[in-house]
């Protein structure tokens, strides 16, 4: 299982939030390029970039993304309020080695299927939920639509895989809810990326033997509650 740092950028800089709410910043940090340099030379295999301004609506930090994947020699996946087929294109363009998208692709079926049979296998859906509902527009919404339905319906796509964010939990540093987790691993055949609420060791542990493909950690590696540079040659 690959462990996968997080960089939510705002605004210019890295942050990290209580349950992905705006104002909750409990981690600032203006370098952006240096805390992907530092992850990347702790072991990184890859780094998960989330543009929360253009996620929430609010700006974009697509030109600080292009610096990222132009200056790592790592992939980098990225996602954020990417809602439009000519989006998809221009973070293919700069460099990404997979695209997120979950708003539109939740809504808009057809702009599932067309991004990802233009490019199988580097589209990742973000399966983001409270209580079994799918929530968009940066969590700020439901969707009306269940995580395991919503699963199934895109199983056939040529999609990466699903990124699946408990968002009750993200950010909380309380551990992980184990039982969607489980549940969308056996529904799916395809690999099955999780974040949110990764406290420990003890978590990465629960989501290997559940059979996540890896798992994005972020609050705990930038408060010091996991050695990051440890559950890399850990889980590796």
């Amino acid at each position: 299982m690959k462990v996968i740092p997080a960089i939510d950028v705002k605004g210019g800089k890295c942050v990290q939030l209580v349950g992905g709410k705006p104002g909750t910043e409990r981690v600032q940090i203006d370098d952006v390029l240096g805390v992907a340099k530092r992850w990347q030379s702790d072991g990184a295999e890859i780094i998960h970039v989330i543009d929360l301004d253009s996620a929430l609506g609010i700006g974009s930090n697509e030109r600080l993304i292009e610096t990222i994947t132009a200056a790592l020699s790592v992939p980098v996946q990225v996602g954020g309020g990417v809602r439009t087929f000519e989006q998809v294109q221009r973070l293919f363009d700069i460099g990404c080695e997979r695209v997120i998208v979950g708003t539109r692709a939740i809504q808009d079926r057809t702009f599932l299927e067309q991004v990802a049979n233009e490019y199988p296998d580097g589209i990742v859906v973000a399966l983001d939920s409270i209580a079994d509902e799918i929530m968009i527009r940066g969590w700020q919404e439901g969707s009306g639509r269940r995580l395991l339905e919503a699963a199934k319906d895109f199983e056939p796509f040529p999609i990466f895989g699903f990124l699946y964010t408990n968002v009750e939990v993200e950010g909380k540093l309380q551990g992980i809810d184990p039982m969607p987790v489980q549940a969308l691993v056996n529904a799916t055949s395809k690999p099955v990326i999780v974040s949110g609420g990764i406290t420990g060791l003890g978590d990465l542990d629960k989501l290997q033997r559940m059979g996540a493909h890896s798992a994005v950690v972020g609050m705990a590696i930038y408060t010091g509650m996991i050695d990051f540079k440890k559950a890399v040659r850990v889980f590796r």
